[in-house]
């Protein structure tokens, strides 16, 4: 069963890479989720390597990532607060958050400023019995302590954001993007929680506080039922993003009113570091290369084209030019029909082959979306040109 941790680990590289590598304008929300997974992805594999039994063959990957663990719950709190917020700024009250990250700096340094011996000394005594492992002592805690403390820091900073998205859930317009965050938001925040109650009570259990469930043959001959739904945690947490492609990058907040009647969009701009002049660059590529032609062109394909997120593009357009994407892209359609109309196009061409050439299937969708914006049908406005 301990298969699952190393499958976390690299659907986790994946993700944290993609996350991290891929081209977007949510610089901020995609960074912080990606760092997450990095960590993940480590304390995963780490974990994989510690109870398989493999720190013999890995011996560098011993004590330091103790420092990185100790970090892991902070791009959480600090994701969701941007997505929540939609910004990302600093409380001197959030330095709370980085003592589990104290604790460990300490302890690791100590260590390592021992004589070799000491180090070695703990590293023959993890490698040659995996399963006592969390009860080394360094300066101030163990490590079954180190556990311990920073998740329960995960576990109150998911408490505190609990009522701040109950928040977010309840407000806003219902369409269907929002719908798909909510969701995404419930089930990310839910898995972390699980994450954090069985990792408490897993070092409970290797401090010998508690004994919840007797072993399970399917963890291993010392392993749990916690330690079993443990593992199944990380691994949820590590391939839930397949389900929610879209929202990886947030959700572009809609501009909230200021008790001076102002819109908050006109003080700080566009929402998740969108930049007019950028997006209208991007837009105006789209028209050089006539990409509006294409039949299959819809927002998907835009949004790979331009290397961005979907919602982000929709956002822009209804914010800048108040039109759909739909209705974006009919419009610079319509305006090649026009043209093709006026250089004499229908002279030598049946509307179905202009409707062809404008990226319609069909005369008839052509016909009604021309007509919608020229309030004319092509074969009265070729007779209006000549």
């Amino acid at each position: 069963m301990i298969i699952v941790l190393l499958l976390s680990s690299i659907f986790g590289f994946v993700l944290s890479s993609t996350l991290l590598l891929k081209g977007t304008t949510n610089t901020i929300a995609t960074r912080i989720l990606g760092c997450f997974y990095l960590l993940l992805s480590l304390y995963a594999l780490h974990t994989y390597i510690y109870d398989g039994g493999y720190l013999e063959h890995f011996q560098w990957f011993f004590l330091w990532p103790l420092l990185l663990y100790n970090f892991i719950f902070i791009p959480i709190y600090y994701y969701f607060k941007v997505v929540l917020t939609d910004r990302l700024n600093w409380h001197k009250a959030e330095l709370i958050l980085f003592i589990p990250l104290l604790l460990g700096l300490v302890d690791v340094v100590y260590i390592y400023l021992q004589p070799a011996s000491v180090y070695n000394s703990i590293l023959s005594e993890t490698i040659s019995s995996p399963e006592t492992r969390l009860s080394a002592q360094y300066l101030f805690l163990r490590l079954d302590q180190h556990l311990l403390i920073r998740h329960c820091w995960q576990l109150g900073v998911l408490l505190f954001l609990l009522p701040k998205i109950k928040f977010f859930i309840t407000n806003g317009e219902a369409d269907e993007m929002k719908s798909i965050l909510n969701k995404w938001l419930l089930v990310f925040w839910g898995i972390l929680m699980l994450m954090s109650i069985l990792a408490i009570f897993y070092a409970l259990e290797k401090m010998a506080l508690v004994k919840v469930f007797d072993s399970l043959i399917i963890v291993g001959e010392k392993g749990g039922i916690i330690t079993f739904f443990l593992y199944i945690a990380l691994f949820l947490i590590g391939v839930i993003p397949i389900y929610f492609p879209s929202i990886l990058y947030g959700y572009p907040q809609r501009a909230r009113t200021t008790s001076n009647g102002n819109k908050d969009l006109k003080i700080n701009g566009l929402k998740f570091g969108l930049d007019e002049e950028e997006m209208n660059l991007k837009l105006e590529k789209i028209k050089q290369n006539k990409l509006y032609l294409k039949k299959n062109f819809n927002l998907t394909e835009c949004a790979r084209v331009l290397q961005m997120p979907s919602h982000h593009i929709s956002y822009f357009l209804k914010q800048q030019y108040e039109v759909s994407f739909a209705e974006y892209k009919n419009g610079l359609r319509m305006e090649y029909a026009e043209k093709l109309i006026r250089d004499g196009y229908l002279e030598n061409n049946t509307i179905e082959a202009l409707a062809q050439e404008c990226g319609f299937v069909s005369r008839t969708s052509f016909s009604k979306t021309f007509k919608s914006h020229v309030e004319i049908s092509p074969s009265e406005y070729a007779l209006a040109v000549k």
